[in-house]
């Protein structure tokens, strides 16, 4: 068995220091993750709120089209957005030169990468929040909304008073669900950009997987690793703290 010695914090100061390497994917993270985190509430939350006004198999028919990406394969969903924003022949390009716009480079851009991907997180990743504030506006009492038309309450009161206030611990759930999601993210960038061009969308988890798989460096990977741990972490409880203290149970 080969000698083991206690290196101390010497890998993570190694890490720490590497302003080009960490910090930069802590960057790129932070930016999609900034990026992704708002529209994945709001837009479920918009989502249910509509659908709740239609009779319940049209809502089924709904809340099962948008789950289906969360229930196909990384690579296969990955693969097909990666055809639609094709540069050269994708469907999003076509659309636009239709329309009199110009073609877009899309992933294939240093400039538009990023937002590429974040795109794709905005088309693909909605049925579990509708699926969740469905299932939170179904749990509000029809009572409540009675005695709020009995007292000639607007539509727009009867949602700050009911709706929302029932609704926080639900979006308090799916931000931190989405935060988490968002920091962890990783498929886009190995099947459809391989963490460029230029290193523009090298997130933390794809820098973790090159330091381990390409490079062999895996005392670096695995203290990257920790150090993702603790920061999502760190940026939950920040969440809770922000949101819960509004959160009526």
């Amino acid at each position: 068995m080969a000698n083991v010695h206690f290196v101390g914090f010497k890998n993570y100061i190694e890490v720490l220091t590497d302003v080009n390497g960490w910090w930069h994917s802590v960057k790129v993270s932070a930016l999609y993750t900034l990026g992704v985190v708002p529209v994945g509430v709001l837009v479920p939350f918009t989502i249910a709120l509509l659908l709740s006004n239609f009779r319940k198999s049209v809502r089924d028919f709904f809340k099962a089209a948008f789950y289906l990406p969360a229930v196909v394969s990384t690579v296969i969903y990955s693969m097909t957005l990666k055809w639609i924003f094709d540069p050269m022949h994708g469907f999003m390009n076509w659309l636009l030169e239709n329309l009199g716009l110009p073609p877009q480079p899309w992933y294939s851009s240093e400039s538009q990468a990023l937002f590429t991907l974040i795109l794709m997180r905005w088309i693909s990743s909605h049925g579990f929040g509708i699926l969740l504030y469905s299932a939170a506006l179904d749990r509000i009492p029809k009572t409540l909304y009675e005695a709020a038309e009995i007292d000639a309450a607007s539509s727009w009161k009867k949602f700050w008073k009911i709706t929302w206030p029932l609704l926080k611990p639900t979006t308090l759930y799916v931000t931190i669900t989405s935060l988490i999601g968002a920091f962890q993210a990783f498929g886009g960038a190995f099947f459809i950009t391989k963490g460029g061009p230029m290193r523009a969308t090298e997130f933390i988890n794809y820098r973790i997987y090159r330091e381990f798989y390409e490079l062999g460096e895996y005392n670096i990977a695995a203290t990257m690793s920790v150090l993702l741990m603790f920061m999502i972490v760190a940026v939950s409880a920040l969440s809770f703290k922000i949101m819960g203290s509004e959160v009526e149970y």
